[in-house]
């Protein structure tokens, strides 16, 4: 298989992190890289510590890369410099790079944000309607050329699986 570098982008609770967890397959050499798994080893998600967690993330993408990794790399990438630099990253080792802009009303992520696995078992409070409202306008405002659009609200989860498994195909 040819590496690839799989760009899952959208507003929190939009279902980058679920897809790319279960798109990971280590047998077939497919590692999954999230900007909010990163973000702790800084901070509770102070935006301070973005550049941080976005460097990190790429030291890691360009580490799996050298691995023979590919890789599904989820993030909302407020900033889009940090998505040009993973972007010049799999351009430098000449890997292809497909990004779905994962897209879902404000009404179904402030739902699933009361739902998501830390919330429900008490880890941590929902991220609130001000918050997601305020990263989806960021995510829509600055929209990557070339990406593909995803659906999350009226596909399947297994139907945005399919859908991004024929990359790897």
């Amino acid at each position: 298989m040819n590496q690839k570098l799989i760009i899952l982008r959208g507003a929190p609770c939009s279902g980058k992190t679920t897809i790319a967890e279960r798109l990971r397959d280590y047998d077939i050499r497919i590692a999954c890289l999230s900007v909010d798994k990163v973000k702790p080893i800084f901070s509770d998600f102070k935006d301070e510590t973005l550049n941080e967690a976005n460097e990190t993330a790429m030291v890691i993408l360009e580490n799996l890369f050298d691995r023979d990794f590919s890789v599904v790399f989820d993030g909302i990438f407020k900033k889009p410099e940090h998505l040009q630099k993973a972007l010049q990253i799999a351009k430098n080792k000449q890997i292809q790079v497909i990004i779905y802009q994962l897209n879902c009303s404000l009404k179904t992520l402030l739902e699933r944000d009361k739902t998501r696995d830390g919330v429900k078992h008490g880890l941590w409070q929902p991220l609130g309607e001000e918050l997601i409202a305020d990263l989806l306008k960021t995510v829509e405002k600055n929209p990557i050329e070339n990406a593909i659009m995803l659906d999350t609200e009226t596909l399947l989860l297994d139907e945005c699986l399919e859908i991004i498994k024929k990359n790897f195909e």
